[in-house]
């Protein structure tokens, strides 16, 4: 089990850079570099909402939501890497 970290620039009007990790115990965290924010949330509490040339990634905390906009491109990759990381815990487990 190890963690998956990809770096992708937002699709907004600053293009700031997030620093993503998709840890496969469940747990997404992302850094906003220049905000200086940084959110947690389990990977069943993210969603992907399709908008022209874009899509939205939107996550829930304990106490509130986030969102950000990423390219389709890296939105797909994130997508494909959350459900790998879904998978391989699930495997686990089943196996313990």
């Amino acid at each position: 089990m190890i963690s998956t970290f990809r770096d992708y620039e937002l699709r907004d009007t600053n293009h700031y850079h997030a620093h993503i990790e998709v840890n496969p115990i469940g747990v997404l965290d992302v850094d906003i570099i220049e905000k200086k924010e940084h959110h947690q949330t389990d990977l069943c509490d993210i969603s992907f909402e399709k908008l022209a040339g874009k899509t939205r990634v939107k996550g829930k905390e304990a106490k509130h939501q986030w969102q950000l906009d990423l390219d389709d491109k890296d939105a797909n990759e994130l997508h494909q890497l959350i459900s790998e990381a879904n998978e391989e815990y699930e495997t686990l487990m089943r196996d313990l």
